[in-house]
């Protein structure tokens, strides 16, 4: 595994992981943290200057002691405006590199993660973590974050300030904000699993809208639009019901907030204007104290009637967490080491292989393949002709006997080293979003141009790519789309030719593609797998008749082994299926009163 992701602490809770994020740049968020104190320090004083000059004024202050006061007030706004302009500066910098971070990894932790993690996790769902969950955290860091944080300072000192001033009148003044505590917790203790339903929500609605895009042509072939919209409209009620509860939550945080905000200033007025009429009080300080107490209002809407992004925030991050937490269940051997160039020399012995403890796919497997030889790979749908395939390369574990490489234990060389030296061409030919060229070139970091032109016209592809608007130049979009099935096809073969690989690995290239496609596919196959160990998935027997060995699977269990010749010489399971796929293809040729003798 290669992530590297912040180390998670026993006990430490999703909030602190997140923070770790922003810490990540010490010394920017160290700057930004000084620069918003210093500017919220100048803030502060000037309601506190404006107080004394009310006193000032009570003395008999001259004009140019009101000028300087005045000049002096002017230079603090501008000092503070500049530091907390430049701390928002550093801000962004900070927030923008911990999303990029945390986007990354991610990212790069779903791709170290076994088969295994995807087979039991919609895609749908996966999307939306790096999607809707994403955007929550974005969403309050790109946000209030700096309100927050801004606002965090102002309490601070604004209390501080108070305590200085006049404790009495500051314990008056302060005691507004146990009380939103209290309103807060007990809202928080509602909205919290609120937000996570919320979340879950999302991510039901993005998998079932991927599914059912990617799925368009389907829905359309068999009219079934109108009952998908009936699901969708029921998914989107789901997220509405849930949604308004959450928007409840968070909307009716803020009037309360206020109310107990301004019946706290109302408080200090009525308490300060006794203390002041009975000559406890200077009106310069209860000036000073209403219009701290106006401002305390201020950070306690920034820290609280922010809260429900930090709540949706929260419930984003834990379920990325749980994510990148998820632990690979194949990894390398401490002490792996890589394979060395092979010749293709494969063996199995008494290999079982479960994808469910105690539910047995593959049983007492054996059989070897000498390099250069093809080995075919037969038998009904389910049988574990896949299954065999997917062991091999590592993407699962067996459960007991040995796979060995040229002598190597798979598993006692990386898996990289394995699978760099295996091509795999499969039946549902996929490309991605980019030109052709660059397709060719997923197969080996470092190929050039020209070893991937030479690639593309022993694959019989060349020719049609010439013909595409831009050559090798040419945009593909997704998955290919803009090719035909057999042109995707054989793009994909030519990749595995650039990758030069020493064992190939074949699952029916030649399905659903016409017979002069076929061909030319059946062409590009035979060129790659010369001089190469190929195992070859068939579900057309004729395309491994020619095979050196063809493996008859059945039930997880390998029931027959030989050539086509001798196989079919035995009369049994191998004879059986070839029979009655000739039959099926002789019978769809013969009139319907004729017959056909095997």
């Amino acid at each position: 595994m290669t992530t590297n992701e912040p180390a998670k602490s026993p006990g430490e809770g999703t909030g602190n992981r997140l923070l770790k994020y922003l810490t990540a740049s010490k010394i920017k968020l160290v700057a930004c943290l000084a620069l918003l104190g210093i500017g919220t320090l100048c803030f502060i004083l000037i309601p506190i200057l404006l107080g004394q000059a009310v006193t000032k004024i009570e003395q008999g202050a001259t004009d140019d002691d009101l000028y300087q006061m005045a000049t002096f007030m002017l230079i603090l706004a501008g000092v503070a405006f500049a530091t907390i302009f430049t701390a928002y500066q550093l801000l962004s910098s900070i927030t923008q590199g911990a999303l990029f971070k945390l986007r990354k990894e991610l990212f790069q932790h779903t791709q170290d993660l076994s088969l295994n993690f995807f087979d039991r996790q919609p895609i749908g769902e996966l999307m939306s973590s790096v999607t809707n969950d994403i955007d929550a955290i974005a969403a309050l860091f790109q946000g209030p974050l700096g309100s927050i944080i801004f606002g965090a300072f102002l309490l601070v000192i604004i209390a501080v300030a108070m305590v200085v001033l006049n404790p009495i009148m500051a314990m008056v003044a302060l005691l507004v904000i146990p009380v939103m505590l209290l309103i807060i917790w007990g809202l928080s203790r509602i909205a919290r699993p609120v937000y996570k339903q919320l979340q879950e929500r999302l991510a039901n609605l993005s998998g079932f809208g991927e599914e059912t895009l990617a799925g368009a042509k389907t829905l359309i072939a068999y009219r079934a639009s109108e009952a998908k919209v009936e699901v969708m409209d029921l998914t989107s009620r789901e997220v509405r019901d849930v949604g308004a509860k959450a928007q409840l939550l968070g909307l009716i945080i803020g009037p309360m907030i206020a109310m107990a905000a301004y019946i706290g200033v109302a408080v200090v007025a009525l308490t300060g204007s006794a203390m002041f009429l009975n000559d406890n009080l200077e009106l310069g300080e209860l000036v000073t104290f209403i219009n701290l107490s106006v401002l305390l209002i201020m950070p306690l809407f920034a820290i609280f009637f922010n809260y429900n992004f930090i709540l949706q925030a929260l419930a984003g991050a834990k379920r990325i967490f749980a994510i990148i937490d998820e632990v690979p269940k194949i990894m390398d051997k401490p002490n792996a080491t890589d394979l060395p160039p092979i010749e293709g020399h494969v063996v199995f012995q008494d290999v079982d292989f479960s994808y469910v403890k105690g539910k047995k796919i593959l049983k007492k497997n054996s059989f070897t393949a000498t390099p250069g030889q093809k080995i075919g790979l037969c038998g009904p749908t389910g049988a574990g002709k896949s299954t065999i395939i997917n062991i091999l390369t590592r993407y699962y574990d067996i459960d007991s006997g040995s796979i060995t490489v040229d002598g190597h234990s798979i598993y006692d060389v990386t898996q990289a080293s394995l699978r760099g030296q295996i091509g795999v061409v499969l039946q549902e030919a996929f490309l991605f979003s980019d030109t052709v060229m660059s397709n060719l070139k997923y197969a080996r970091e470092g190929a050039t141009d020209d070893e991937c032109i030479a690639a593309a016209k022993k694959a019989n592809c060349h020719d049609f790519i010439m013909l595409l608007p831009e050559g090798y130049q040419t945009v593909l979009t997704e998955g290919g789309a803009n090719l035909s099935q057999g042109q995707r096809q054989l793009i994909t073969i030519a990749r595995a030719m650039v990758a030069n690989p020493r064992m190939l690995i074949l699952d029916e290239a030649t399905s659903n593609v016409d017979t002069r496609t076929e061909k030319m596919i059946q062409e590009a196959i035979k060129e790659l797998q010369r001089g190469r160990t190929s195992f070859v998935i068939a579900h057309r027997l004729s395309t491994i008749k020619d095979s050196n060995r063809i493996l008859v699977i059945n039930s997880g269990e390998i029931v027959e082994q030989g050539t086509h010749e001798e196989l079919m010489a035995k009369k049994g399971f191998y004879y059986n299926l070839y029979i009655s796929q000739y039959k099926g293809r002789v019978g769809s040729v013969l009139p319907a009163t004729g017959g056909a003798s095997a």
